[in-house]
């Protein structure tokens, strides 16, 4: 039930204490703030007010309405006069000792809350609608239904993911070398011997191409650069984990359709913050096609085959899985069969594009590292795996430091470490 306010006299002027609350709510309820004495309606004898008017409205008022509860000080004359005007409309003089009213009309009850309520909001809310700095503005947020409590819970249970720039800053001194003419000029013999002799590739099981040194120089800059912006934005970078604690070994961006590590299932949003995960670049797709296509070449000149489609299926790419492995970076073996059904009936294969440090990688039919064969993917290299060989165990054990290109690290300062790009169809 909520309480009216008491005016009583002091000093020939109207004095006005208390406020609307709610007694079961309020521990203090029925003392006031100024005196520590008990409240008029508390029935104790010590009080000096037991001849106060007093009013109780019958209806409650709106909750964050800005009206004080009934043991705060007035803090302004204003709130007084407004009580006083209201008092005096009905026909009472609140300066009248012994003279006790019961309002008991709601019409008279609502007309007064009414003017209580504008009266203070006139004083605490400015034109614009933004809340006076005066007042907490918790006093004033409006109710909220069950369900807007449980999406307000549900952000502030949202992880708060820390930005992770897969490039060191360029401020202050240097803190690596540039690679010195020599490095420079045999880097770039060693591409345009590429280009000449044509690409270089390794047919390591039916289904699955290595592609060394596919990627240019300008490809891998521009790879590195895209990834850095996109890694610093919403749905970038972050460290994956399950639920009992444990973490990857790696930062993991999504392109296109989030992957969760911990059910294995593809989404529109990131579950650990709600990010929608970003689109993958035009400039990635086409290197994706040129990789196909330079793959069933590299197949039909390695078994003679008159239909390569069924030995390494073609696909379209609608996601990328973005990992940055540290110095220490690691990734025990597994396959890759989260995509759907379909995806996987026809063996549509994953693309994998390694940047920066070398990295060892296994492969397997079986899940087990000691009967798993092992290569090196370099900067550059491009793996591709599908058909018969697009659910092989799969893994990357170390990260060889300090062997990555010494002219992609003076164009992008990259981090020690290795990012790798999967593309695959879903």
């Amino acid at each position: 039930m909520y309480r009216g306010r008491g005016c009583t006299t002091r000093g020939g002027r109207p004095f006005y204490r208390g406020g609307y609350s709610d007694q079961s709510s309020n521990p203090d309820y029925g003392m006031s703030e100024s005196r520590g004495r008990r409240s008029p309606w508390s029935g104790s004898r010590h009080s000096n007010h037991e001849n106060a008017a007093v009013y109780r409205p019958r209806m409650p008022l709106p909750v964050g309405s800005g009206l004080r509860g009934q043991n705060d000080t007035l803090e302004t004359q204003g709130t007084s006069d407004a009580l006083s005007h209201c008092s005096s409309s009905m026909g009472l003089n609140p300066s009248v000792e012994g003279e006790k009213i019961e309002l008991s009309l709601v019409e008279v009850t609502e007309s007064c809350a009414v003017s209580l309520l504008h009266h203070d909001l006139s004083h605490n809310v400015n034109i614009s609608g933004s809340v006076d700095k005066s007042e907490p503005s918790q006093e004033r947020s409006p109710p909220q239904s069950s369900s807007g409590i449980d999406d307000l819970n549900q952000v502030k249970c949202q992880a708060v993911i820390e930005p992770f720039d897969i490039c060191l800053p360029k401020i202050g001194t240097p803190i690596m070398l540039k690679p010195s003419l020599l490095v420079k000029n045999r880097e770039k013999r060693n591409e345009i011997k590429r280009s000449a002799e044509g690409q270089i590739g390794n047919l390591l099981r039916p289904g699955m191409v290595l592609l060394k040194k596919y990627l240019s120089l300008g490809d891998q800059v521009k790879i590195v650069r895209a990834c850095r912006a996109l890694g610093l934005g919403s749905g970038g970078f972050y460290q994956p984990g399950y639920r009992d604690g444990a973490k990857l070994h790696l930062k993991m961006m999504c392109l296109g359709k989030n992957w969760d590590p911990e059910t294995g299932n593809y989404g529109d949003l990131r579950p650990i913050d709600r990010a929608v995960p970003p689109g993958i670049p035009r400039e990635f797709f086409q290197l994706v096609e040129k990789v196909i296509k330079d793959s069933h070449s590299l197949v039909q000149l390695k078994t003679k085959a008159s239909h390569v489609e069924h030995i390494l299926p073609s696909m379209k790419p609608n996601i990328c899985i973005v990992n940055f492995y540290s110095a220490s970076g690691r990734l025990g073996l597994h396959q890759d069969k989260d995509e759907s059904p379909e995806s996987l009936h026809k063996g549509l294969p994953v693309i994998s594009f390694s940047i920066g440090d070398a990295a060892e990688f296994l492969y397997s039919d079986q899940g087990e590292v000691d009967k798993a064969e092992k290569v090196e993917l370099e900067s550059g290299d491009v793996l591709v795996f599908g058909g018969s060989s697009r659910l092989i165990f799969h893994g990357v054990t170390a990260i060889k430091q300090k062997t990555a290109p010494g002219s992609l690290l003076e164009e992008t300062n990259l981090r020690p470490g290795r990012l790798n790009l999967t593309f695959r169809e879903y």
